[in-house]
């Protein structure tokens, strides 16, 4: 499994090995649970086609290889990234923070979410499944049930005396 901060900054090249810039942005299908390509920032400032579809990835390792570029199609997840999530009864349960991702098929498992820095240290970053979410314009709806809860605790660090 993928998060999105795994695809910032990769690099990424044609098949002929001409460099075309760095991961920007990833653009997904909310609804379908897939990531649609990916916004390629690069050194050409008015260049229309700086977008990779996930069709067009030959390797996808520690860079990128694709066959070619084209327009950008789906949502940036900069523009909901950040996005409140609210439960069934519109009780604020925090903020979208990142996408866990399959690596074999580059579709998306489940939504990161975050409460808040204090809440974040002790009870950990809470995981949400994508089927269980809907998209708004203002918010992000979470209709599952609260009986099972998957969380990503954070780490204590064991010292070792000498």
């Amino acid at each position: 499994m993928l998060k999105t901060k795994d695809f910032y900054l990769l690099k990424v090249y044609d098949i002929r090995g001409k460099y075309l810039g760095i991961v920007d942005d990833i653009y997904i299908n909310f609804h379908q649970g897939t990531i649609e390509g990916f916004f390629i920032s690069n050194y050409l400032l008015f260049s229309k086609k700086n977008f990779v579809k996930t069709k067009d990835i030959i390797s996808l390792e520690e860079v990128i290889i694709v066959k070619e570029l084209s327009k950008k199609a789906g949502l940036s997840f900069k523009s909901i990234k950040d996005m409140d999530i609210k439960d069934k009864n519109n009780v604020m349960r925090g903020i979208l923070e990142d996408l866990i991702i399959e690596k074999r098929d580059l579709s998306i498992k489940g939504l990161v979410m975050s409460s808040g820095i204090f809440d974040r240290m002790i009870k950990g970053k809470e995981i949400l499944l994508l089927k269980q979410c809907l998209l708004g314009e203002d918010f992000i709806l979470y209709y599952g049930s609260d009986e099972v809860r998957l969380q990503s605790l954070p780490r204590k660090k064991k010292y070792v005396s000498l």
